[in-house]
């Protein structure tokens, strides 16, 4: 018998149900984010200044977000270690990457990577600036960037420590090398912490610090001598930069960048970007990231890329004329 024409527009009816339901289900399942805890993978140690601004913003995304965000440690190879783990981790807004702008924009150039940055990553934001700053014992005997060059240079082969061959402070040294003609010797350590405990021991003569320094600056167990970024240090008005020395090439500052796995849904990106943003740009967060020698970014993910490209192409400038390599 054949089915009554109510019982084929029934089924016809049904079928278009289906097929608009299956249509819209990513859609409802992408409006639901988030529905469980979302980790950030944090590409250096517990403790340092990405750690700590991470932390801070950890808590106010999971009161805004709705979900716990879980910060989740993984230190290693300049941000390699990290970064892979996030590269490799479903697209699907539930992990999220707080790393240095090094580890796309230098990491290429020096390391065997096995993922790619730029194109297994997606900006989401520049989170802060870091003011880089050349620092020494309290009796060193230049007090400004252009008393400093001279001594430099009357002086050959004084040593600089920095936390790592690629490190943002070692593309500064090296960068700071070649704009003067001084004959200076790169001392790598393991972090700058110990760098600056043997510019304290006298082992080494200067140290190109990214404001880990400025606790013993300002207790007066290291000279400031001068800032190595676009801009003097609110903190330190009297404190010259290089370029206003007229020592060129120092009108970048380097940076830590929030991103997430390529494919990741642009409305999950966009949703990111304005919480994390709204916060960084707050009153309070200013305050606190001004006592860490630290200013909010807080741009757009197209921005975000755009910046990361144009420092993977400087630096590489520097890393070539340097000749720098891993040892």
């Amino acid at each position: 018998m054949k089915p009554s024409t109510r019982s084929r527009r029934g089924a016809l009816c049904a079928l278009a149900f289906a097929g608009l339901a299956a249509i819209g289900a990513p859609a409802a399942a992408q409006d639901a984010w988030p529905s469980k805890p979302i980790r950030l993978i944090v590409t250096f140690p517990p403790g340092g200044l990405l750690d700590v601004v991470s932390r801070m913003l950890a808590p106010k995304l999971s009161e805004t977000l709705g979900q716990q965000v879980v910060v989740e440690n993984r230190p290693g190879a300049n941000g390699n270690i990290g970064g892979e783990i996030a590269a490799k981790s479903a697209p699907d807004g539930y992990t999220l990457l707080a790393t240095s702008a090094d580890m796309v924009a230098v990491n290429p150039y020096l390391y065997k990577m096995s993922f790619d940055p730029a194109k297994d990553l997606e900006p989401i934001t520049q989170l802060v600036k870091l003011s880089m700053m050349i620092v020494a014992a309290p009796d060193y005997p230049a007090n400004d960037a252009k008393s400093l060059v001279a001594h430099l240079k009357a002086r050959p082969g004084q040593s600089y420590g920095t936390p790592g061959n690629g490190s943002a402070p070692h593309l500064i040294g090296e960068s700071f090398r070649m704009e003067t003609g001084v004959q200076i010797n790169h001392v790598p350590y393991k972090g700058l912490a110990a760098a600056l405990g043997d510019l304290m021991g006298g082992q080494i003569d200067l140290v190109f610090d990214a404001g880990v320094s400025l606790p013993n600056v300002r207790a007066g167990k290291l000279k400031l001598l001068a800032v190595a970024s676009k801009s003097r240090l609110p903190e330190f008005p009297d404190v010259g930069t290089l370029g206003e020395a007229g020592i060129g090439g120092f009108d970048s500052d380097t940076t830590f960048v929030m991103m997430a796995p390529a494919g990741t849904p642009k409305a999950i990106v966009d949703r990111v970007n304005a919480e994390v943003v709204k916060q960084l740009r707050s009153d309070e967060f200013t305050a606190k990231l001004k006592a860490m020698n630290l200013a909010a970014v807080a741009n757009t993910p197209a921005e975000t890329r755009a910046n990361l490209q144009a420092d993977h192409v400087r630096l590489g400038k520097v890393i070539r004329e340097a000749g720098i390599k891993l040892q």
